[in-house]
């Protein structure tokens, strides 16, 4: 288990020495800081070049797990090429880019949200509703539907940077229907899935029960 000494396991803590290297910032692997921080809740990873220090998620320790590595590499690539090349370099430039390769990692800016429902006895089988981007996969969750809100990255697509919305309760998905028929039937054209209207939809519900 990681431990405020040792906030990494340490197999992976031998990977990132083998990235550090592999970078040319061996000298990293010496004062980077890495630590958890239940603060970060918009991001699942903050990297802080000054300071040469990393702060994780804790989410990433559990619900996204599987995520660990690669948030952890894409932090330390951040704090390797301002360790060799300043500020000069783009965030996520071709310096940062060319690091995640070397690592074995698709060089992607923006990683989608696995949301795991909790289970109905702890819940009470309160729903949680991800808020998902069909262009570039962004996804956003929270405990109502938020129709207003909008994929800030793409706004200038076709979509207008519309959201589906899909409403999860211990596991179970349902599609969300979003407010307006023009709406909900450009969304569904980019995740080609059918849009039916409500009041369709209400009277094949009613045709089905009564059968």
């Amino acid at each position: 288990m990681p431990t405020p000494e040792a906030p990494i396991p340490p197999r992976l803590q031998r990977r990132l020495d083998r990235w550090l290297d592999r970078w040319g910032a061996p000298a990293l692997s010496r004062s980077l800081r890495i630590e958890f921080s239940p603060r970060l809740r918009r991001a699942f990873g903050r990297c802080y070049q000054d300071e040469r220090l990393i702060r994780l998620t804790p989410s990433l320790l559990d619900t996204q797990s599987h995520l660990l590595a690669e948030i952890l590499c894409h932090e330390a690539a951040h704090a390797a090429v301002y360790e060799r090349h300043g500020a000069v370099a783009k965030p996520h430039g071709p310096e940062w880019e060319s690091m995640m390769r070397v690592a074995g990692f698709e060089p992607r800016v923006r990683i989608p949200v696995v949301v795991h429902a909790a289970s109905g006895e702890n819940s009470g089988e309160r729903p949680l509703y991800q808020h998902h981007c069909p262009v570039c996969d962004l996804s956003r969750a929270a405990k109502r539907p938020m129709r207003t809100w909008r994929c800030r990255t793409c706004l200038g697509t076709r979509t207008r940077g519309l959201l589906v919305i899909r409403r999860e309760i211990a596991g179970r998905t349902t599609l969300k229907p979003i407010a307006g028929a023009r709406e909900r039937k450009r969304v569904a054209a980019v995740n080609g899935i059918a849009a039916t209207p409500r009041k369709r939809a209400r009277k094949t519900a009613r045709k089905t029960a009564g059968k």
